[in-house]
Protein backbone atom coordinates (compact mmCIF):
# COMPACT_ATOMS: atom_id res chain seq x y z
CA UNK A 1 0.00 0.00 0.00
CA UNK A 2 1.30 3.44 -0.95
CA UNK A 3 -0.56 5.37 1.73
CA UNK A 4 -2.52 7.33 -0.89
CA UNK A 5 -6.02 6.00 -1.48
CA UNK A 6 -6.21 6.98 -5.15
CA UNK A 7 -2.89 5.27 -5.88
CA UNK A 8 -3.91 2.08 -4.08
CA UNK A 9 -7.27 2.03 -5.84
CA UNK A 10 -5.47 2.57 -9.14
CA UNK A 11 -3.22 -0.42 -8.46
CA UNK A 12 -6.25 -2.55 -7.68
CA UNK A 13 -8.16 -1.42 -10.76
CA UNK A 14 -5.19 -2.18 -13.03
CA UNK A 15 -5.07 -5.76 -11.76
CA UNK A 16 -8.82 -6.32 -11.49
CA UNK A 17 -9.46 -8.29 -14.72
CA UNK A 18 -6.62 -10.73 -14.10
CA UNK A 19 -7.66 -11.64 -10.57
CA UNK A 20 -10.88 -13.39 -11.55
CA UNK A 21 -14.21 -13.04 -9.75
CA UNK A 22 -15.94 -15.40 -7.36
CA UNK A 23 -18.80 -17.25 -9.04
CA UNK A 24 -21.42 -15.53 -6.88
CA UNK A 25 -20.05 -12.12 -7.86
CA UNK A 26 -20.19 -13.03 -11.54
CA UNK A 27 -23.81 -14.15 -11.20
CA UNK A 28 -24.78 -11.00 -9.33
CA UNK A 29 -22.97 -8.80 -11.84
CA UNK A 30 -24.82 -10.47 -14.70
CA UNK A 31 -28.14 -9.82 -12.97
CA UNK A 32 -27.34 -6.14 -12.43
CA UNK A 33 -26.18 -5.75 -16.03
CA UNK A 34 -29.39 -7.24 -17.42
CA UNK A 35 -31.58 -5.33 -14.98
CA UNK A 36 -30.02 -1.99 -15.92
CA UNK A 37 -30.35 -2.69 -19.63
CA UNK A 38 -34.07 -3.25 -19.08
CA UNK A 39 -34.36 0.07 -17.27
CA UNK A 40 -32.34 1.77 -20.02
CA UNK A 41 -34.56 0.46 -22.81
CA UNK A 42 -37.81 1.30 -21.01
CA UNK A 43 -36.62 4.76 -20.03
CA UNK A 44 -35.86 5.99 -23.55
CA UNK A 45 -39.50 6.97 -24.00
CA UNK A 46 -39.45 9.45 -21.12
CA UNK A 47 -39.32 13.19 -21.81
CA UNK A 48 -36.10 13.72 -19.88
CA UNK A 49 -34.42 10.99 -21.97
CA UNK A 50 -35.59 12.67 -25.17
CA UNK A 51 -34.13 15.97 -23.97
CA UNK A 52 -30.84 14.23 -23.16
CA UNK A 53 -30.67 12.69 -26.66
CA UNK A 54 -31.44 16.03 -28.32
CA UNK A 55 -28.66 17.86 -26.48
CA UNK A 56 -26.06 15.08 -26.44
CA UNK A 57 -26.27 14.35 -30.13
CA UNK A 58 -22.72 13.86 -31.42
CA UNK A 59 -22.79 11.11 -34.09
CA UNK A 60 -21.00 7.86 -33.41
CA UNK A 61 -21.30 4.07 -33.38
CA UNK A 62 -22.86 3.45 -29.95
CA UNK A 63 -26.54 2.39 -30.01
CA UNK A 64 -29.15 3.90 -27.74
CA UNK A 65 -31.19 0.72 -27.11
CA UNK A 66 -34.88 1.38 -27.29
CA UNK A 67 -34.38 3.84 -30.15
CA UNK A 68 -32.95 3.61 -33.66
CA UNK A 69 -30.31 6.24 -32.83
CA UNK A 70 -26.55 6.03 -32.20
CA UNK A 71 -24.08 8.40 -30.58
CA UNK A 72 -20.44 9.11 -29.84
CA UNK A 73 -19.33 7.20 -26.74
CA UNK A 74 -19.53 10.02 -24.18
CA UNK A 75 -22.86 11.34 -25.46
CA UNK A 76 -24.21 7.78 -25.55
CA UNK A 77 -23.12 7.27 -21.94
CA UNK A 78 -24.98 10.43 -20.92
CA UNK A 79 -28.17 9.67 -22.85
CA UNK A 80 -28.32 6.02 -21.84
CA UNK A 81 -27.64 6.85 -18.18
CA UNK A 82 -30.49 9.35 -18.11
CA UNK A 83 -32.79 6.79 -19.70
CA UNK A 84 -31.74 4.10 -17.21
CA UNK A 85 -32.63 6.36 -14.27
CA UNK A 86 -35.78 7.88 -15.80
CA UNK A 87 -38.33 5.41 -14.44
CA UNK A 88 -36.96 4.85 -10.90
CA UNK A 89 -36.75 1.11 -11.64
CA UNK A 90 -32.94 0.86 -11.87
CA UNK A 91 -30.84 -0.78 -9.17
CA UNK A 92 -29.91 0.85 -5.88
CA UNK A 93 -27.90 0.65 -2.64
CA UNK A 94 -24.60 1.08 -4.44
CA UNK A 95 -23.30 4.60 -4.97
CA UNK A 96 -26.59 4.86 -4.78
CA UNK A 97 -27.88 4.08 -8.32
CA UNK A 98 -24.71 2.42 -9.58
CA UNK A 99 -26.20 0.60 -12.56
CA UNK A 100 -27.52 3.74 -14.22
CA UNK A 101 -24.03 5.25 -13.98
CA UNK A 102 -21.79 2.25 -14.69
CA UNK A 103 -23.64 0.16 -17.29
CA UNK A 104 -24.02 2.96 -19.89
CA UNK A 105 -20.24 3.50 -19.73
CA UNK A 106 -19.56 -0.20 -20.27
CA UNK A 107 -22.07 -0.27 -23.12
CA UNK A 108 -20.35 2.69 -24.80
CA UNK A 109 -16.87 1.21 -24.51
CA UNK A 110 -17.98 -2.22 -25.69
CA UNK A 111 -19.45 -0.67 -28.85
CA UNK A 112 -16.44 1.48 -29.73
CA UNK A 113 -13.64 0.71 -32.20
CA UNK A 114 -12.16 -1.97 -29.90
CA UNK A 115 -14.92 -4.48 -29.24
CA UNK A 116 -12.63 -7.14 -27.75
CA UNK A 117 -13.49 -6.07 -24.22
CA UNK A 118 -16.24 -8.52 -23.31
CA UNK A 119 -14.04 -10.44 -20.85
CA UNK A 120 -13.42 -7.17 -19.00
CA UNK A 121 -17.04 -6.11 -18.83
CA UNK A 122 -18.19 -7.78 -15.61
CA UNK A 123 -14.90 -7.14 -13.77
CA UNK A 124 -15.31 -3.50 -14.78
CA UNK A 125 -18.90 -3.48 -13.55
CA UNK A 126 -17.95 -4.91 -10.17
CA UNK A 127 -15.01 -2.48 -9.90
CA UNK A 128 -17.26 0.47 -10.63
CA UNK A 129 -19.91 -0.53 -8.11
CA UNK A 130 -17.21 -1.30 -5.53
CA UNK A 131 -15.39 2.03 -5.83
CA UNK A 132 -18.59 4.08 -5.91
CA UNK A 133 -19.89 2.39 -2.77
CA UNK A 134 -16.56 2.76 -0.98
CA UNK A 135 -16.51 6.49 -1.72
CA UNK A 136 -20.01 6.79 -0.25
CA UNK A 137 -18.97 4.87 2.87
CA UNK A 138 -15.86 7.02 3.29
CA UNK A 139 -18.15 10.05 3.29
CA UNK A 140 -20.19 8.50 6.11
CA UNK A 141 -22.69 6.33 4.24
CA UNK A 142 -25.98 6.95 2.46
CA UNK A 143 -27.81 8.81 5.23
CA UNK A 144 -24.87 11.09 5.98
CA UNK A 145 -24.14 11.98 2.35
CA UNK A 146 -27.73 12.56 1.33
CA UNK A 147 -28.55 14.23 4.63
CA UNK A 148 -26.02 16.94 3.72
CA UNK A 149 -27.99 17.56 0.54
CA UNK A 150 -25.68 15.70 -1.85
CA UNK A 151 -27.21 13.23 -4.29
CA UNK A 152 -24.74 10.38 -3.96
CA UNK A 153 -25.61 8.93 -7.38
CA UNK A 154 -23.94 12.04 -8.76
CA UNK A 155 -21.22 12.83 -6.23
CA UNK A 156 -20.06 9.24 -5.67
CA UNK A 157 -21.25 7.81 -8.97
CA UNK A 158 -18.67 9.71 -11.00
CA UNK A 159 -15.95 7.65 -9.29
CA UNK A 160 -17.87 4.47 -10.10
CA UNK A 161 -17.96 5.44 -13.77
CA UNK A 162 -14.28 6.37 -13.80
CA UNK A 163 -13.28 3.10 -12.12
CA UNK A 164 -15.36 0.98 -14.51
CA UNK A 165 -13.92 2.88 -17.48
CA UNK A 166 -10.39 2.38 -16.21
CA UNK A 167 -10.85 -1.39 -16.16
CA UNK A 168 -12.53 -1.48 -19.58
CA UNK A 169 -9.79 0.67 -21.10
CA UNK A 170 -7.05 -1.45 -19.46
CA UNK A 171 -5.47 1.63 -17.90
CA UNK A 172 -2.18 1.22 -16.10
CA UNK A 173 -2.17 1.81 -12.35
CA UNK A 174 -0.94 5.41 -12.59
CA UNK A 175 -3.53 6.22 -15.23
CA UNK A 176 -6.35 4.65 -13.20
CA UNK A 177 -5.33 6.70 -10.16
CA UNK A 178 -5.26 9.83 -12.31
CA UNK A 179 -8.75 9.05 -13.63
CA UNK A 180 -10.12 8.99 -10.07
CA UNK A 181 -8.39 12.29 -9.32
CA UNK A 182 -9.81 13.88 -12.46
CA UNK A 183 -13.28 12.51 -11.73
CA UNK A 184 -13.34 14.26 -8.36
CA UNK A 185 -13.56 17.63 -10.10
CA UNK A 186 -16.86 16.57 -11.68
CA UNK A 187 -18.52 15.27 -8.49
CA UNK A 188 -21.65 17.40 -8.20
CA UNK A 189 -25.40 17.16 -7.70
CA UNK A 190 -27.80 18.02 -4.87
CA UNK A 191 -31.25 16.97 -3.68
CA UNK A 192 -32.82 20.33 -4.58
CA UNK A 193 -34.95 18.47 -7.15
CA UNK A 194 -36.95 16.92 -4.30
CA UNK A 195 -38.76 20.21 -3.71
CA UNK A 196 -40.43 20.36 -7.12
CA UNK A 197 -39.63 17.16 -9.02
CA UNK A 198 -37.17 18.76 -11.43
CA UNK A 199 -35.35 16.57 -13.97
CA UNK A 200 -31.92 17.00 -12.41
CA UNK A 201 -32.27 13.72 -10.52
CA UNK A 202 -32.22 11.82 -13.81
CA UNK A 203 -29.64 14.14 -15.36
CA UNK A 204 -27.28 13.44 -12.45
CA UNK A 205 -26.83 9.87 -13.67
CA UNK A 206 -25.90 11.20 -17.12
CA UNK A 207 -23.46 13.73 -15.72
CA UNK A 208 -21.70 11.10 -13.60
CA UNK A 209 -21.49 8.53 -16.40
CA UNK A 210 -20.17 10.96 -19.00
CA UNK A 211 -17.73 12.69 -16.65
CA UNK A 212 -16.36 9.39 -15.30
CA UNK A 213 -15.81 8.05 -18.81
CA UNK A 214 -14.18 11.30 -19.87
CA UNK A 215 -11.90 11.26 -16.83
CA UNK A 216 -10.62 7.82 -17.81
CA UNK A 217 -10.16 8.87 -21.44
CA UNK A 218 -8.22 11.95 -20.35
CA UNK A 219 -6.03 9.83 -18.10
CA UNK A 220 -5.44 7.40 -20.97
CA UNK A 221 -4.36 10.36 -23.08
CA UNK A 222 -1.80 11.49 -20.52
CA UNK A 223 -3.72 13.91 -18.28
CA UNK A 224 -2.79 13.84 -14.60
CA UNK A 225 -5.13 13.97 -11.65
CA UNK A 226 -4.47 14.89 -8.02
CA UNK A 227 -3.22 11.74 -6.29
CA UNK A 228 -3.90 13.21 -2.82
CA UNK A 229 -7.53 13.82 -3.78
CA UNK A 230 -8.94 11.70 -0.91
CA UNK A 231 -6.43 12.78 1.74
CA UNK A 232 -6.67 15.70 4.16
CA UNK A 233 -5.26 18.38 1.85
CA UNK A 234 -6.69 21.72 0.79
CA UNK A 235 -9.55 20.73 -1.53
CA UNK A 236 -9.41 17.07 -0.52
CA UNK A 237 -12.66 15.38 -1.56
CA UNK A 238 -13.74 13.96 1.81
CA UNK A 239 -13.40 17.22 3.74
CA UNK A 240 -14.80 19.36 0.92
CA UNK A 241 -17.96 17.25 0.76
CA UNK A 242 -18.56 17.28 4.49
CA UNK A 243 -16.92 13.99 5.42
CA UNK A 244 -14.15 13.12 7.84
CA UNK A 245 -10.74 12.75 6.15
CA UNK A 246 -9.79 10.26 8.87
CA UNK A 247 -12.24 7.85 7.20
CA UNK A 248 -10.04 7.63 4.10
CA UNK A 249 -9.09 4.07 5.07
CA UNK A 250 -12.61 2.90 4.19
CA UNK A 251 -11.72 3.38 0.54
CA UNK A 252 -9.19 0.57 0.55
CA UNK A 253 -9.92 -1.54 3.65
CA UNK A 254 -9.88 -5.26 2.72
CA UNK A 255 -9.98 -4.31 -0.95
CA UNK A 256 -10.52 -7.41 -3.05
CA UNK A 257 -11.64 -9.57 -0.12
CA UNK A 258 -14.60 -7.66 1.31
CA UNK A 259 -17.07 -6.84 -1.47
CA UNK A 260 -19.40 -3.91 -0.87
CA UNK A 261 -20.86 -4.66 -4.30
CA UNK A 262 -22.85 -7.43 -2.60
CA UNK A 263 -24.89 -4.74 -0.86
CA UNK A 264 -26.35 -3.56 -4.19
CA UNK A 265 -30.06 -4.25 -4.68
CA UNK A 266 -32.36 -4.84 -7.63
CA UNK A 267 -35.71 -3.10 -7.30
CA UNK A 268 -39.01 -4.94 -7.62
CA UNK A 269 -40.89 -1.58 -7.58
CA UNK A 270 -40.50 1.62 -9.58
CA UNK A 271 -40.35 3.83 -6.54
CA UNK A 272 -37.59 5.38 -4.43
CA UNK A 273 -35.73 2.65 -2.52
CA UNK A 274 -36.36 4.45 0.77
CA UNK A 275 -40.05 3.67 0.34
CA UNK A 276 -39.59 -0.05 -0.30
CA UNK A 277 -39.57 -1.29 3.28
CA UNK A 278 -42.89 0.45 3.92
CA UNK A 279 -44.36 -1.03 0.72
CA UNK A 280 -43.21 -4.48 1.80
CA UNK A 281 -44.71 -3.88 5.26
CA UNK A 282 -48.05 -2.78 3.79
CA UNK A 283 -48.31 -5.70 1.37
CA UNK A 284 -47.22 -8.05 4.17
CA UNK A 285 -50.00 -6.80 6.46
CA UNK A 286 -52.64 -7.18 3.75
CA UNK A 287 -51.40 -10.69 2.98
CA UNK A 288 -50.80 -12.03 6.48
CA UNK A 289 -53.95 -10.54 8.01
CA UNK A 290 -55.99 -11.60 4.97
CA UNK A 291 -57.24 -8.04 4.58
CA UNK A 292 -58.84 -6.97 1.31
CA UNK A 293 -58.09 -3.43 0.20
CA UNK A 294 -61.81 -2.65 0.29
CA UNK A 295 -61.75 -3.32 4.05
CA UNK A 296 -58.98 -0.79 4.80
CA UNK A 297 -60.23 2.23 6.69
CA UNK A 298 -56.90 4.01 7.14
CA UNK A 299 -53.18 3.59 6.51
CA UNK A 300 -50.78 5.58 8.68
CA UNK A 301 -47.18 5.93 7.47
CA UNK A 302 -44.74 6.93 10.22
CA UNK A 303 -41.82 8.53 8.36
CA UNK A 304 -38.63 10.09 9.74
CA UNK A 305 -37.65 13.73 9.28
CA UNK A 306 -34.81 12.57 7.03
CA UNK A 307 -37.05 10.58 4.70
CA UNK A 308 -40.15 12.78 4.56
CA UNK A 309 -38.76 15.39 2.10
CA UNK A 310 -37.43 12.53 -0.03
CA UNK A 311 -40.45 10.20 -0.25
CA UNK A 312 -43.42 12.34 0.73
CA UNK A 313 -43.61 15.19 -1.79
CA UNK A 314 -46.67 17.36 -1.11
CA UNK A 315 -48.30 17.33 -4.55
CA UNK A 316 -46.48 15.35 -7.24
CA UNK A 317 -46.91 17.14 -10.53
CA UNK A 318 -46.12 14.22 -12.83
CA UNK A 319 -45.50 10.48 -12.85
CA UNK A 320 -41.75 10.94 -12.33
CA UNK A 321 -42.29 12.79 -9.05
CA UNK A 322 -45.06 10.34 -8.12
CA UNK A 323 -42.47 7.54 -8.27
CA UNK A 324 -40.72 9.28 -5.39
CA UNK A 325 -43.92 9.28 -3.29
CA UNK A 326 -44.57 6.64 -0.64
CA UNK A 327 -48.20 7.76 -0.14
CA UNK A 328 -48.95 7.36 -3.84
CA UNK A 329 -47.19 3.99 -3.91
CA UNK A 330 -49.33 2.92 -0.94
CA UNK A 331 -52.48 4.14 -2.70
CA UNK A 332 -51.52 2.17 -5.79
CA UNK A 333 -50.94 -0.95 -3.69
CA UNK A 334 -54.47 -0.59 -2.31
CA UNK A 335 -55.63 -0.18 -5.90
CA UNK A 336 -54.04 -3.51 -6.83
CA UNK A 337 -51.00 -2.16 -8.66
CA UNK A 338 -47.70 -4.02 -9.04
CA UNK A 339 -45.82 -0.68 -8.91
CA UNK A 340 -44.15 -0.95 -12.30
CA UNK A 341 -43.13 2.33 -13.95
CA UNK A 342 -46.26 3.18 -15.90
CA UNK A 343 -48.58 2.23 -13.06
CA UNK A 344 -47.67 5.65 -11.70
CA UNK A 345 -49.21 7.35 -14.74
CA UNK A 346 -52.49 6.99 -12.83
CA UNK A 347 -51.17 9.00 -9.86
CA UNK A 348 -53.73 11.80 -10.38
CA UNK A 349 -56.68 9.59 -11.31
CA UNK A 350 -59.80 9.78 -9.17
CA UNK A 351 -59.46 6.21 -7.93
CA UNK A 352 -55.89 6.78 -6.71
CA UNK A 353 -56.75 10.16 -5.22
CA UNK A 354 -59.66 8.55 -3.38
CA UNK A 355 -57.21 6.00 -1.94
CA UNK A 356 -54.91 8.84 -0.87
CA UNK A 357 -57.69 10.14 1.36
CA UNK A 358 -57.21 6.97 3.45
CA UNK A 359 -53.46 7.52 3.88
CA UNK A 360 -51.91 9.69 6.58
CA UNK A 361 -48.20 10.57 6.91
CA UNK A 362 -47.08 10.83 10.54
CA UNK A 363 -43.83 12.38 11.70
CA UNK A 364 -41.67 9.64 13.26
CA UNK A 365 -39.00 10.69 15.76
CA UNK A 366 -37.13 7.42 15.12
CA UNK A 367 -34.99 9.16 12.52
CA UNK A 368 -32.73 6.18 11.81
CA UNK A 369 -35.52 3.64 11.38
CA UNK A 370 -37.41 2.44 8.34
CA UNK A 371 -41.00 3.75 8.13
CA UNK A 372 -43.60 2.17 10.41
CA UNK A 373 -46.87 1.17 8.74
CA UNK A 374 -50.23 0.96 10.52
CA UNK A 375 -53.32 -0.40 8.82
CA UNK A 376 -56.78 -0.11 10.38
CA UNK A 377 -59.22 -2.62 8.95
CA UNK A 378 -62.27 -4.46 10.29
CA UNK A 379 -61.91 -2.57 13.55
CA UNK A 380 -58.38 -3.85 14.18
CA UNK A 381 -55.01 -2.11 14.01
CA UNK A 382 -52.11 -3.91 12.33
CA UNK A 383 -48.57 -2.53 12.73
CA UNK A 384 -45.33 -3.44 10.96
CA UNK A 385 -41.93 -1.85 10.38
CA UNK A 386 -40.18 -3.45 7.41
CA UNK A 387 -36.54 -4.42 7.89
CA UNK A 388 -35.82 -6.93 5.13
CA UNK A 389 -36.25 -5.20 1.79
CA UNK A 390 -37.27 -7.37 -1.16
CA UNK A 391 -34.48 -7.27 -3.73
CA UNK A 392 -31.83 -6.31 -1.18
CA UNK A 393 -28.84 -8.25 0.09
CA UNK A 394 -30.86 -10.25 2.63
CA UNK A 395 -33.72 -11.06 0.25
CA UNK A 396 -32.44 -10.78 -3.34
CA UNK A 397 -34.47 -11.37 -6.46
CA UNK A 398 -33.71 -14.67 -8.14
CA UNK A 399 -32.12 -14.79 -11.58
CA UNK A 400 -35.50 -15.87 -12.98
CA UNK A 401 -37.22 -12.90 -11.33
CA UNK A 402 -34.62 -10.55 -12.80
CA UNK A 403 -35.17 -12.01 -16.27
CA UNK A 404 -38.92 -11.66 -15.95
CA UNK A 405 -38.57 -8.05 -14.83
CA UNK A 406 -36.22 -7.37 -17.76
CA UNK A 407 -38.76 -8.83 -20.18
CA UNK A 408 -41.57 -6.71 -18.73
CA UNK A 409 -39.49 -3.60 -19.29
CA UNK A 410 -37.81 -4.38 -22.61
CA UNK A 411 -40.21 -6.46 -24.70
CA UNK A 412 -42.90 -3.74 -25.07
CA UNK A 413 -40.23 -1.40 -26.46
CA UNK A 414 -37.92 -3.57 -28.59
CA UNK A 415 -39.93 -6.75 -29.01
CA UNK A 416 -39.10 -10.29 -27.99
CA UNK A 417 -36.30 -10.62 -30.55
CA UNK A 418 -34.62 -7.40 -29.43
CA UNK A 419 -34.88 -8.43 -25.79
CA UNK A 420 -33.43 -11.85 -26.61
CA UNK A 421 -30.47 -10.19 -28.34
CA UNK A 422 -29.67 -8.16 -25.22
CA UNK A 423 -30.11 -11.24 -23.05
CA UNK A 424 -27.59 -13.14 -25.20
CA UNK A 425 -25.12 -10.26 -24.91
CA UNK A 426 -25.36 -10.40 -21.13
CA UNK A 427 -25.03 -14.19 -21.15
CA UNK A 428 -21.90 -13.85 -23.32
CA UNK A 429 -20.40 -11.38 -20.86
CA UNK A 430 -21.06 -13.81 -18.01
CA UNK A 431 -19.41 -16.66 -19.90
CA UNK A 432 -16.42 -14.50 -20.89
CA UNK A 433 -15.75 -13.28 -17.35
CA UNK A 434 -12.58 -14.66 -15.74
CA UNK A 435 -13.44 -16.57 -12.57
CA UNK A 436 -11.45 -17.08 -9.43
CA UNK A 437 -10.08 -20.57 -8.82
CA UNK A 438 -11.55 -20.71 -5.32
CA UNK A 439 -14.58 -19.15 -3.71
CA UNK A 440 -14.37 -17.14 -0.51
CA UNK A 441 -17.62 -16.75 1.42
CA UNK A 442 -16.52 -13.46 2.91
CA UNK A 443 -18.78 -10.52 2.25
CA UNK A 444 -20.02 -7.43 4.01
CA UNK A 445 -23.28 -5.86 4.99
CA UNK A 446 -22.92 -2.11 5.01
CA UNK A 447 -25.27 0.54 6.32
CA UNK A 448 -27.40 2.29 3.72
Amino acid sequence: MSGLAAVDLGDWLAGMPMAGLEHSLVDQAGNHLLDTLGAMVAGQGERVAAVARAVHSAPGPVPLPGTDETREARDAAFANAVAAHSLEIDDTEGCDHSGAVVVPVLWSLNHGPDRQRLSRLLPALVAGYEVGRRVQLALGGYDEVNGRGWHSTATCGVFAAAAASAVMLALEAEQAAAALGIAASAAAGTWAFAADGAMTKQLHAGNAARAGLEAALLAAGGATGPLHVFEDVWGGFLRAYGGDPRAVGRLTAELGSTWHFRHSAIKPYAVCRSAHSAIDALTGILRDADVDASEVAEVRLHVSDFLRPMICPARPRDAAQARMSLPIAAALVLDGSGLMPHDFDAFDSKRVQDRLDQIVVVRDPAADAEPLVEVRARGRLHRRRGTRVRGGQEDPLTALEVRRKFARLAVPVIGADGAATLQRWVDSAVLACPRAASVSPRSTRSPS
